[in-house]
């Protein structure tokens, strides 16, 4: 019988992974420990530069030090400190050319103000963008000092909502930079105008660091009848009244928590691989959403991103006392929520070279319907996916890819920072099979607290997402883009 038995194994293929099961240094008490907390009401929701959000940075870099992790090179911490403008929207605004208005809570958006009135004359500037490298320049030939500038959202080449949100920042700073008083979009994205009215009218985040369209009017238009784009293409020289009356900015800090595991191999510890997650919610009340009661006003996010970032705690805890061969980043974001603005804080402000940075494993979900799995989010653009369906199968967990592709995930959480650097980068996320109501019952609700979690299923993802980042990073060759993810190689 027992003859029979080794047969079998070895037949299956099983005994080289039991073989390969590491003896994981954390537990399911520890682990459910971490999440009650991180998830706890005391943490308020984690909403980005908020009291429970401090508390969860300091519960992080606690443990960070407990379990060895070094600073970055030249930090005497793990704090990464990123300045903050919580965003108050205007009270009022009103937009008219000629006939038509366009107003706030309407057709109009304000998404950055000062208190202005003003006559000004109105320039179309095609998508508002220049790229010399691509030989493009909506500008030439302009001149818009004094005037309002009026353009198409999105890029020539691109109008995702992320292409959208990646470009604004710079879109305001080439219509400051010419001089112009303000900038307003024509809205041409899949997402419906309400979403982006709901959104952007109510109080939010931005970086705050200066530059030079940070003093700009920007908003933007419904492109609807009647068409702002319309007036200022086909009608030049018409001028426009612009009134708004603008609320006071406040000025926050909020942190990233990097910590660094020196690699082993002289010829591989100069090479990195990022781990992150983002650890910051949505808050309490309106202004973490409309899904909340009397009872329960607090969104504790469990699933986003408590989950994930225990997952980078069991990583740090097992990596520190098991190096691999090439050193390894640790990044619990802030303001992933905000839209990725941690990540990309980091991005711009890297502690560690990026020409280092080999790949990004970053694990956040929406949730899980599965016990059986976990999904990768970018399965098929790197080349290393084997490496994460064996971390599965160590632990019993069968690997999936993208459960809805159409939803754009992989352009939702901050892999996708990294991937426009260049890095290869995937999301290592909780088991979902498709997204339906199990998933939206918890997804940015005040139901997702800890003690509706499978803990048995969270150690399981936890020991497969540490595992997974080991076999990476003790990989041999090198970590590169399939021909599926070529489009994000630089």
């Amino acid at each position: 019988m027992k003859i029979t038995c080794l047969v079998a194994f070895l037949a299956l293929g099983w005994l080289p992974v039991f073989n390969q099961i590491p003896a994981y240094n954390f537990t399911r008490q520890e682990l459910e420990s971490h999440l009650k907390y991180i998830a706890s009401d005391e943490l308020g929701g984690r909403r980005t530069a908020s009291k429970g959000e401090q508390l969860a940075a300091a519960y992080l870099i606690k443990h960070l030090e407990e379990y060895g992790v070094k600073h970055a090179p030249g930090q005497t911490g793990f704090v990464q400190q990123i300045p903050f403008a919580n965003i108050k929207p205007a009270t009022q605004a009103e937009l008219t050319a000629g006939e038509s208005k366009f107003k706030i809570g309407d057709n109009l958006l304000i998404i950055n103000s000062k208190s202005i009135d003003a006559n000004a004359e109105l320039v179309f500037a095609g998508n508002g963008w220049v790229d010399e490298a691509k030989g493009i320049d909506d500008y030439k030939g302009l001149d818009v000092r004094g005037k309002i500038v009026v353009t198409i959202t999105g890029l020539p080449d691109a109008n995702s909502p992320m292409d959208v949100f990646r470009s604004m920042e710079r879109k305001r700073e080439l219509a400051a930079e010419r001089g112009a008083i303000a900038l307003f979009e024509s809205y041409r994205m899949a997402l419906p105008w309400p979403f982006a009215q709901s959104y952007f009218g109510k109080d939010r985040m931005e970086i705050s660091e200066p530059n030079a369209g940070s003093g700009l009017v920007y908003g933007w238009v419904q492109d609807a009848s009647p068409s702002i784009l319309s007036i200022a293409k086909n009608h030049p020289n018409t001028v426009a009244n612009l009134e708004i009356v603008a609320r006071e900015t406040q000025q926050l800090t909020a942190n990233n928590i990097v910590g660094i595991i020196n690699g082993t191999d002289e010829s591989l510890r100069n090479e990195y691989v990022l781990l992150s997650a983002h650890y910051d919610h949505v808050g309490v009340g309106k202004e973490g959403g409309a899904a909340y009661t009397p009872q329960d006003s607090i969104f504790n996010g469990t699933r986003d991103n408590g989950i994930g970032t225990v997952a980078l705690m069991a990583a740090a805890k097992y990596l520190a006392a098991n190096p691999p061969k090439r050193s390894v980043i640790l990044l619990a974001c802030t303001a992933e929520e905000m839209g990725l603005l941690g990540s990309q804080w980091y991005a711009d402000h890297p502690l560690i070279p990026t020409a280092q940075v080999v790949f990004n494993l970053n694990t956040d979900g929406a949730g899980y319907n599965s016990t059986g799995h976990f999904n990768v989010i970018g399965k098929g653009l790197t080349n290393v996916d084997e490496d994460l369906e064996k971390a599965g199968k160590m632990t019993g967990l069968s690997m999936l890819g993208d459960p809805a592709p159409e939803q754009n995930l992989y352009e939702r959480s901050d892999n996708f920072t990294f991937a426009n650097l260049g890095i290869p980068a995937v999301d290592f996320a909780p088991g979902i099979t498709e997204m339906n109501e199990e998933v939206f019952k918890y997804y940015h609700q005040a139901a997702d607290n800890a003690d509706s979690i499978d803990y048995d299923y969270l150690l399981k993802f936890c020991q497969a997402y540490t595992s997974a980042a080991k076999l990476i990073a003790d990989k041999k060759g090198e970590i590169e883009w399939t021909k599926a993810g070529e489009k994000y190689a630089r």
